[in-house]
Parts: C-alpha cells; sequence; structure tokens
C-alpha cells in the first residue's frame, strides 16, 4: 500500500485552475471528478474531499484550502499525555538505564503503575525517535538504525574444507542441548568473551578471553563445558566462521558433538546469541576493554540476562 502524501500549495493552485476549467466538466456542465483526479495524480476521494472544504466550489482558493488544512492538522495531532513526576522518573530508569525495549517498558508500565500505557507501540517510537520524554534515541536497538548490517564477505580466515556447514544439520527434532557460540569483542580487538547460549531454556555462559586465540578458545570451552555439567548433554553447536573457532575437530572431541558453522556475513543464522548479546552489550557497551573486566563481573551480568529470560519463560502461557 502507497503511503498517503499530503496536498501542497501548488497542488491547490492546479486544483483550482482545474475546477473552473471546461476540459474537466462532463457535457451536462457537471465537473468531471475523474479527469480532474487523473490529471492530478490523485484519487477520487481526496478530489471530493478537497472541493468538501467550501460550502460552494465557487470559493475555492488555494490560500484559503491551504489555511482550512493547516487549522485542521492542528487539531489531529495527538498530545503528549501528562506523565507523573514518579512515572516519568520510572521512564528514564527503565529506557536510558537499562536500556529496556519500548514493548518491554509498555508490558512493565502496566505492572507497575496498573494503568495501560497511554499511547500504541508505534507511536512510542515515533516519541523516542522526535526526542520526547527525555528518551534518547541512541538507546534503541542499534541506535534506531533498521538494518545493522549489510551481508559482506567474511575476511577472517579460511576453514578447512572438512567442516560442517549449518546446512547439513539434519534429524534436529527439538532445540534442547543444541548451544549457539560467539565472541564479544572488546576495545580495539585486544580483548574478547566467549559465549554460548542453550536453544531451549535459554540459558547463557561466558568466558572471558585473554588472547582471542583458537588454542584459548579450546581451553575456555572444554572449562565452560565442566564446571556447567554440559558434558554428554550437548547435542549440536552452531557458530560463526572466525578464526578463534577454526579448530572444530578438537571442539567437537571435547563437546561430543558437531560444530556447524554459518554462512558468511550472516549473524541472523544463529539469532538468539545475537540477541542475548546485545542485553550483554548494555551492561559492556562497544568500546570496553575486558582486561579491565573481571569474570566474577561477568558472571553477575550474565544471571541478571538468565533471571531476565526466566522470568519471561514463566510469563507466557
Amino acid at each position: 500500500m502507497k503511503d498517503y502524501t499530503h496536498l501542497k500549495y501548488d497542488e491547490r493552485n492546479l486544483f483550482k485552475d482545474l475546477l473552473f476549467s471546461n476540459a474537466c466538466k462532463k457535457k451536462n456542465g457537471t465537473l468531471n471528478l475523474s479527469e480532474i483526479a487523473r490529471q492530478t495524480n490523485r484519487s477520487v476521494n481526496t478530489i471530493k474531499r478537497e472541493i468538501k472544504r467550501f460550502k460552494n466550489i465557487e470559493d475555492y482558493t488555494a490560500i484559503e484550502a491551504q489555511k482550512d488544512y493547516f487549522k485542521k492538522r492542528k487539531k489531529c495531532i495527538k498530545k503528549l499525555p501528562i506523565f507523573t513526576e514518579e512515572q516519568q522518573k520510572w521512564l528514564n530508569l527503565r529506557f536510558n538505564i537499562f536500556g529496556d525495549t519500548p514493548a518491554e517498558i509498555i508490558q512493565r508500565f502496566l505492572i507497575k503503575f496498573g494503568i495501560k500505557f497511554p499511547a500504541y507501540l508505534k507511536t512510542f517510537y515515533k516519541w523516542i525517535h522526535l526526542g520526547l520524554l527525555g528518551l534518547l534515541k541512541k538507546n534503541l536497538l542499534n541506535g534506531g538504525r533498521k538494518n545493522r548490517t549489510k551481508k559482506r564477505p567474511d575476511n577472517r580466515g579460511k576453514l578447512d574444507e572438512r567442516f560442517r556447514s549449518i546446512w547439513d544439520i539434519e534429524n534436529k527434532e527439538s532445540n534442547v542441548g543444541w548451544l549457539e557460540m560467539d565472541t564479544v569483542v572488546g576495545k580495539d580487538h585486544q580483548s574478547a568473551v566467549l559465549v554460548l547460549v542453550e536453544q531451549s531454556s535459554k540459558k547463557y555462559f561466558a568466558m572471558k578471553l585473554e588472547n582471542h586465540t583458537a588454542n584459548e578458545v579450546l581451553e575456555k570451552l572444554e572449562e565452560l563445558v565442566r564446571i556447567n555439567g554440559l558434558v554428554g548433554k550437548i547435542k549440536g553447536i552452531i557458530t560463526d566462521r572466525g578464526k578463534e573457532f577454526s579448530k572444530f575437530e578438537e571442539m567437537e572431541k571435547i563437546t561430543g558433538s558437531n560444530v556447524y558453522y554459518c554462512d558468511p556475513g550472516s549473524p541472523k543464522q544463529k539469532p538468539l546469541i545475537e540477541r542475548i548479546n546485545r542485553e550483554f552489550r548494555k551492561r559492556f557497551p562497544k568500546g570496553t576493554d575486558f582486561n579491565n573486566v573481571n569474570q566474577k563481573r561477568i558472571d553477575w551480568v550474565v544471571n541478571v540476562i538468565c533471571i531476565m529470560y526466566d522470568e519471561a519463560a514463566k510469563k507466557q502461557p
């Protein structure tokens, strides 16, 4: 469906000429609205609404029609609701500090104050994009941009041609036991965190890396599997084609399962970990030097994220 564009002053001047032109009249002398619509590339209903601005067609002028348009337009603009001081502080805390999404805020507003949020989700997004209510657009997902990345070749190195692609997965009956794996990179690519998530329970795991190498990933993966009791419970791992994940045979021995690689530049093939990594990034934004962050702090953030997803799962019917 094509978006409607409002009439401009020049178009109204053209309307005036066509309304009084004999070329736009039928044989019986009445207006030929279809002909006017054809010449102005507008619908017949638009022409009818424009004519109805005046009691008599003879009174139509572009200036008066434009004034009437602005007058009515001003009345139809939805005014911002009045929030209490407590509600305003809560909105600022949840959005600008904790990084909740607009959808999460609308749900939590009802729980917190016992009343429905006074706007639909789309309207709420408009307020944020306009900078209203003190809510900053930069705190939206990807800064409010629609497309986070473009599909581009991955130049971080090549895997052995024997590796398994995500398209090689067969007989996957459920998400239980399937993990998605990634790394969250720190400032200047000098530090990183190894992260995994179980697709069914959304249980999140994170382990700090010192050197961001394939050998260290093996070491930390083995430690992570051991301390979290995942031995014998993993059915498969989905990850990207970064150099740090190039030793797939060793990883398969550690986990007792196959490792499958996404297509180059295709983060959407492991959407769950990409989504949860955004929650992780809210606490450790881009530019964070993980060399200055200890494992205890990372574990605390992981625990907060796991609790959040557990609560969300309990609310689902």
